[in-house]
């Protein structure tokens, strides 16, 4: 309980704590402005008899950061109602800044905090952080590294200099001391793991009901985020009719047009969730019920379902099943494409999702059409396209290519077209004696898809 009274524009706050009466003078201030003072005194007051921490209270440590160095503090310290401190006092200055970041993910926010534990740990709560230097945030990853895997302790030096980039901006300090840090890679290709055709089946035949069924086919096969895709996704977001769903993307929201995405609906989604909709009552709102939320263990429930399955529970059970879809998409589309139904970027793609796998090689190494030239035989699949006599049909249909959109055969066909119109040179003099014109061919045939994925890459941005 906190009292206030007033006197020729000043006012006095009275308070309990720990059985004691406290009083606080403000000096001259506005009501209001003293009825907002009284109530941050009470709670602090509370927090305190509870022996609580006010870094427990998001909006009572927002408060207490910006009085830091006013008077007003002072007064708050002298009666024990908070305890002295600098704003570079790394401990502090770290929880401010996550409490300030009111833009971040509730597991975002999580992740920070465990970044700042590790730090604080090893260079010291009450440390100054304008004495930190690079030195000190060597040695800190140089102990991580004998403790964590190498994307642990890339994310939580990222994180760190995520901290002092802040106190940099702030005026606080100079120089960030991680700048120099050479940052540890942050991929674990040890944890991805690809969920194949038989194993997802298998899986599929052990969920206990359609709505497991559909979250799991959502998962692997289109690719979702789960839980946080799962739980938005309404009735009204599927255009039946133009097979494709919409996906409301709440990781990736605060980027530019990057709310939400358009997924097809794929076969393998397609069948069970028209069952769902058959099943749905008349008015539901969501795919899903509500209590599919955030707080939900859904985890640890499709992991039981895979033990179930007679299986062993592989890394990042979510993660891989959108990476084990990705993985499969780049082999029928470019990696633009493939990339934007998933909801990331091709560079987390290629260097988070995508796996090469055995049948790759296998299919690398396989042959489907032997191929006999100069008494030699190619173990490479030949791939034959009619070229035109007296001139390039290809050529003279560029605009309209670019327009609608180069693809593979058409870049192959060039490269044919070019190797055509070298025939009347000498075969030693146009390939120096040193490659047969079979083998160039082929190269240029096999890096034609290569050549289309980047240009069409490329291109994307400047259509949209």
């Amino acid at each position: 309980m906190a009292s206030l009274n007033s006197k020729n524009g000043s006012y006095r706050i009275t308070f309990g704590l720990h059985g004691k009466r406290m009083t606080i003078y403000t000096g001259k201030m506005e009501l209001r402005e003293a009825e907002r003072l009284r109530d941050k005194v009470k709670e602090l007051a509370r927090i305190k008899d509870r022996n609580g921490r006010i870094e427990d209270s998001e909006d009572i440590f927002k408060w207490v950061s910006k009085i830091i160095g006013t008077k007003l503090h002072d007064k708050l310290v002298n009666i024990g109602l908070v305890k002295a401190i600098k704003d570079t006092q790394l401990e502090f200055f770290i929880d401010a800044y996550i409490a300030s970041r009111t833009d971040i993910k509730v597991t975002t926010r999580t992740k920070h905090v465990f970044s700042k534990k590790l730090i604080v740990k090893h260079l010291g709560a009450d440390t100054d952080i304008r004495h930190i230097t690079f030195a000190h945030v060597s040695e800190f990853k140089a102990a991580l590294m004998t403790k964590y895997a190498s994307a642990t302790v890339g994310l939580t030096l990222v994180r760190g200099k995520q901290f002092f980039a802040h106190a940099v901006d702030a005026g606080i300090i100079n120089r960030n001391p991680f700048d120099k840090l050479k940052m540890p890679s942050q991929k674990n290709p040890s944890r991805l793991f690809f969920v194949d055709r038989e194993t997802s089946q298998k899986v599929l035949d052990a969920c206990p009901n359609l709505q497991w069924r559909l979250i799991f086919s959502l998962a692997r096969f289109g690719g979702l985020r789960i839980p946080s895709e799962l739980i938005g996704l309404q009735w009204s977001d599927v255009l039946w009719a133009e097979k494709k769903m919409r996906v409301s993307s709440p990781k990736t929201e605060h980027h530019e047009g990057k709310d939400h995405r358009w997924v097809p609906l794929f076969p393998e989604i397609l069948e069970p969730l028209e069952r769902a909709w058959e099943e749905a009552k008349e008015g539901d709102q969501f795919i899903f019920p509500r209590k599919f939320t955030k707080e939900s263990n859904i985890r640890k429930r499709l992991t039981g379902i895979i033990k179930k399955a007679g299986l062993s529970p592989w890394p990042k059970v979510f993660q891989n099943l959108r990476a084990s879809r990705e993985t499969e998409l780049c082999k029928d589309f470019p990696l633009h494409v493939a990339a934007k139904w998933i909801g990331n970027s091709p560079t987390v793609a290629i260097g988070h999702y995508l796996t090469v796998l055995d049948s790759d090689h296998e299919r690398a190494t396989s042959t489907t059409e032997k191929s006999t030239t100069n008494g030699t035989t190619s173990g490479a699949e030949m791939t034959h396209f009619t070229t035109y006599s007296g001139g390039s049909k290809t050529g003279q249909d560029v605009p309209s290519l670019i327009e609608n959109g180069l693809n593979s055969s058409v870049l192959s066909t060039i490269s044919e077209e070019l190797i055509e119109k070298a025939q009347p040179l000498e075969r030693a003099e146009l390939f120096n004696g040193k490659s047969k014109p079979t083998s160039v061919y082929l190269m240029i045939f096999e890096i034609s898809p290569v050549i289309f994925s980047i240009s069409e890459s490329l291109r994307a941005p400047l259509n949209a």
